[in-house]
């Protein structure tokens, strides 16, 4: 019997895989069924809420449907359409399913102990696999959800990373010569005028959504370095001889990175310099993306755009207009901030220099003539930094859950090769963080997104920190409570926002200090 179930479960699979070119092989599995031999949920239901973001709910339904197999049980998917309101009913205690999969963070509820020990979960090995969960995943993604009494309350159902988009249909069609990828922010600036001289829109663009907090996010840290930008949101200053101390008086807000990251958002993102589509502020941030693709904005506007700050999601969520017109789609890694140079023990590079180091790390070069080695590894640093939407994308299981254990089960199998290979079947060869490669041919969009990720150092807006999920904190928290593409677009500069950014926060110091020492 149990052998049956195994056989079964494996041709269910592969009926939802096969299907796709870029799909995965599941792969074999074990010599017995998957999980509770004889079916260990046998007359129950469990019960799933999922956001429907940018990654759909197709690949939950699948993979529902193949644990029932398995299991012997019920699975009931359900899906919420409102950005916050899963954490808000988490945070409340009136969630009554047995999984969240939610939109933001949901460390305000784990630190309320509302949230099950999943601890298990990740020492678990997957049936017909070798690794445990936690050995085979991104380390650093585990290591970021591991809490300081060494147990873990979260997963993930997105890998997710964010960086810089082009359209290589239209960037072909308008460079037939060729062209070079932008290495630094100044190359980038470069290549907008090029790009617009030629009557096509640089970028596409909403303002009415922070896509672009993914570009200043990832020049902040390049600029700070990876220790100083995670030490913001823990309160902790680093004074000019390199000491690390904690923040009494918002001294952090000073940090240097946050202005040059605006600085190089502002010169892109000001209308008047003209590298945004025309409809910026009309457009929704549906539309700006299909008008990325070559569809125009709502027949006013046929014109071309060449450029984008998206996330992997992007290619799902504009899957049906590619289809209409097919566009070549590849995401690169974000440009270096180009006045990463004045904190360079060579503070006179030019950027030309910085951009021949950039290609030589591209290389797989691990040194460069003329540059001393504590320069070369602080570029190095840089160019791995990739923003990650990973976190953003959070599972838990409410301590009240009738069915923990079954819950669990789910988890573990959401987290095998089997379950991700449904998983990268719907998104394209898209997988989540728990050591899944996909086989078979990528399309140029998928395949550019694994490049960039690998040997990636994620950057992301830190959840776990009082800063965050207390003080509703994001790059940056301005009086106004405009977004930093409406504040540039509409022309205010980056100091201003760095300093009404301050003026706000300090306001409520004392009370975000005794957040910190509470957490």
């Amino acid at each position: 019997m149990k052998k049956l179930r195994f056989i079964l479960l494996m041709l269910l699979i592969f009926s939802m895989v096969l299907p796709l070119t870029a799909c995965p092989d599941p792969g074999p599995g074990g010599d017995d069924d998957w999980g509770n031999s004889g079916g260990g949920g046998k007359g129950k239901t469990l019960t799933i809420i999922c956001y429907e973001g940018g990654f759909g709910t197709l690949w939950l339904n699948d993979m529902a449907k193949a644990f029932e197999t398995a299991y012997d049980c019920k699975v009931v998917v359900k899906h919420s359409y409102i950005n916050g309101e899963l954490i808000a009913l988490l945070n409340d205690n009136s969630i009554n399913d047995d999984i969240v999969m939610a939109l933001g963070t949901m460390d305000a509820a784990q630190n309320r102990g509302l949230l099950v020990d999943l601890s298990d979960v990740y020492n678990a090995t997957p049936e017909g696999e070798n690794e445990a969960i936690k050995d085979k995943m991104v380390q650093a993604v585990y290591e970021k959800l591991l809490t300081e009494d060494g147990k873990i309350y979260q997963m993930n159902w997105a890998n997710s990373i964010s960086s810089l988009v082009l359209n290589k249909t239209v960037l072909d069609r308008i460079f037939p010569e060729g062209y070079k990828v932008p290495n630094t922010t100044d190359e980038l600036i470069a290549f907008a005028d090029a790009i617009k001289a030629k009557g096509v829109y640089p970028f596409s663009i909403s303002t009415s959504i922070s896509y672009w907090d993914y570009a200043h996010w990832t020049w902040w840290a390049q600029y700070d370095g990876y220790q100083k930008y995670t030490d913001y949101y823990y309160g902790i200053y680093h004074t000019p001889d390199g000491q690390r101390v904690k923040d009494t008086e918002g001294k952090v807000l000073e940090n240097q990175g946050r202005l040059e990251a605006v600085k190089v958002a502002e010169k892109l993102l000001k209308k008047e310099n003209g590298y945004l589509h025309k409809y910026a502020d009309s457009m929704t941030w549906q539309e700006s993306q299909i008008a990325f693709v070559g569809q125009g904005y709502a027949g006013q506007d046929m014109t071309e755009c060449a450029m984008m700050v998206n996330g992997d999601w992007l290619q799902n969520e504009v899957q049906s207009y590619l289809i209409q017109k097919n566009q070549e789609l590849v995401m690169i890694k974000m440009p270096i901030i180009s006045s990463i140079v004045n904190t360079l023990e060579n503070k006179n590079m030019t950027d030309a220099e910085l951009s021949a180091v950039i290609d030589a790390i591209d290389a797989g070069e691990t040194s460069y003539p003329g540059v001393s080695q504590k320069d070369f590894d602080r570029l190095v640093e840089a160019r791995r930094m990739v923003y990650s939407a990973t976190f953003d994308h959070c599972i838990g299981v409410p301590a009240k859950a009738k069915n923990k254990e079954l819950a669990k089960e789910f988890l573990k199998f959401m987290a095998s090769d089997m379950g991700q290979a449904i998983y990268a079947k719907h998104l394209n060869g898209l997988s989540m963080a728990y050591g899944y490669e996909p086989t078979g041919t990528m399309n140029s969009f998928v395949q550019s997104r694994y490049d960039i990720v690998e040997n990636m150092i994620p950057i992301c807006l830190d959840f776990s920190s009082p800063l965050v999920h207390r003080q509703g904190h994001t790059a940056y928290t301005t009086g106004s409570g405009s977004g930093l593409e409406g504040n540039l677009y509409s022309g205010k500069s980056a100091e201003w926002i760095i300093n009404d950014t301050k003026t706000t926060l300090l306001a409520s110091w004392e009370e975000i200090m005794k957040a910190f020492e509470e957490k």
